[in-house]
Order: C-alpha cells, then sequence, then structure tokens
C-alpha cells in the first residue's frame, strides 16, 4: 500500500512553485504523522497504544471452557468504557463478563474455548 506517492520534480519555470514545494512538504508531514514507528515488525502486542485514541490493545487466549470467564489485564490505567475485538483466530463471539471493570483487568466470556483474541480496549 503506497502512502505517498512518488514527488513530482517541480520545473524551475514554473510559475506557482512555492505552493507545489508546500504542498508535497504538507503531504510528506502528514504521511510522518500516521506512521507508526516501532522496533519490532510492526505486529501488535497486548498494551500497545491505539493510534492517538485513549485505547490499548489487549492481547490473549481465552481459556479452555466456553462461556466461562477470563480475567485479562490491561494497562489503560483506568475502568474501560468498552472494547471492540479486531483480530481472533476462530468463529466465536466475545461479550462481557459478570465482573465490573476495573482499572487493571477486564472481565470476558468468549462463546467458544480457546480463541486468540486482539481487543481493542478504550
Amino acid at each position: 500500500m503506497i502512502i505517498l506517492e512518488e514527488p513530482i520534480p517541480i520545473p524551475e519555470n514554473a510559475p506557482n512553485k512555492t505552493f507545489l514545494y508546500n504542498r508535497q512538504l504538507q503531504e510528506l508531514y502528514w504521511a510522518a504523522l500516521n506512521l507508526s514507528l516501532t522496533s519490532r515488525d510492526g505486529a501488535i502486542q497486548d498494551a500497545d497504544k491505539v493510534g492517538n485514541l485513549d485505547a490499548v490493545y489487549v492481547v490473549f487466549t481465552s481459556n479452555g471452557t466456553a462461556n466461562t470467564e477470563d480475567t485479562v489485564a490491561h494497562k489503560l490505567n483506568r475502568a474501560p468504557v468498552g472494547y471492540f475485538p479486531v483480530r481472533q483466530d476462530k468463529a466465536a463471539s466475545l461479550y462481557d463478563g459478570t465482573t465490573t471493570f476495573t482499572s487493571t483487568n477486564i472481565y470476558f466470556r468468549t462463546s467458544v474455548a480457546t480463541v486468540a483474541w486482539t481487543v481493542v480496549v478504550f
């Protein structure tokens, strides 16, 4: 996926040379802001921040018994108000456990045993 197209050389005699130059700099600036700078291969890992959102990724595998509560630690430093799954390795549903979310843990239930989940917690 190309985020930024190849820069087109600006001719020396272009009447709007400054405008074109500023436009290229602006596109480069916005592309740089949207980069995810990590020291690894770019794979989502547990407790990674979700862009500019007040949210974190939580990566976990549900327990070996379906429809039982899993306690999952998060690093949001406050009680979450919601979540949405972004990746899973099996067809399954993720839903709230019976325990209230805390500033350190969130509680899930999964309709199928041992599902690997990636969830955005916010």
